[in-house]
């Protein structure tokens, strides 16, 4: 099985972020990293756009459709590129942050979404009614908030100590589930779970991989079945 995991924004860092947190025996992973004519980071809709305008059809030159089993798309978002690419093969892809919602709908937490800027809060409360097809966010799940901190840096020792401030003035004494809503937070569901005991967080790459893996798994069970 060859898994494909896109990083739609130019930053190296964040690809490199990503691969210290994902391994198998059992899985081929590839990492894909934006070309530089794509954002360095990716803030709000009009950057996710742009985005997809560069990495779309470096994909499909590139010949990526076919050389891979699925595709994770690793911006927590609804990122275009996920209903863009589903134009061009029906191979498995999954969204980050889709990922991490499917996971909320099936456990039963007091959730809430922390992301990097302050401008994604209302473009991922929109998105998660979306996802639930609802008018309002679910009782479940409080509105989203961010460190606002650059993509680039949440990985940073420097700011660690800013984040688990951060983390405990927004979570209270109610949610004890948090979705981290950003790849470039990969691997800091194990740090600040040391700080947080009784929190779970969710590092969206991790649980993206989970499900993917299992929609590619079943996707080549249903395609062996005699029409």
């Amino acid at each position: 099985m060859r898994i494909l995991i896109i990083n739609p924004n130019s930053s190296t860092k964040v690809t490199n972020d990503i691969k210290h947190v994902i391994s198998s025996d059992t899985v081929d992973f590839e990492f894909y990293t934006a070309p530089s004519s794509a954002p360095l980071e990716i803030d709000n809709d009009d950057t996710a756009k742009i985005s997809e305008s560069v990495v779309l059809p470096d994909l499909l030159s590139g010949h990526y459709l076919d050389r891979f089993d699925g595709f994770l798309v690793g911006c927590f978002s609804n990122h275009p590129l996920i209903q863009s690419l589903k134009q061009y093969t029906s191979k498995p892809i999954m969204g980050i942050m889709q990922a991490c919602l499917t996971y909320h709908l099936v456990n039963n937490h007091n959730s809430i979404i922390i992301t990097s800027f302050k401008s994604w809060e209302p473009l991922l409360d929109t998105a998660i009614k979306e996802f639930y097809r609802t008018k309002e966010l679910p009782a479940n799940i409080r509105p989203t908030k961010s460190f606002d901190i650059n993509v680039s840096n949440l990985n940073s020792p420097e700011v660690f100590g800013e984040i688990v401030d951060k983390t405990r003035e927004i979570i209270g004494d109610d949610i004890n589930c948090v979705l981290l809503g950003c790849a470039g937070m990969a691997g800091l569901d194990e740090k600040l779970s040391e700080k947080f005991p009784g929190v779970v967080f969710v590092d969206s790459v991790k649980i993206g991989v989970e499900v993917l893996v299992s929609l590619v798994k079943f996707d080549k069970v249903v395609r062996s079945q005699p029409v």
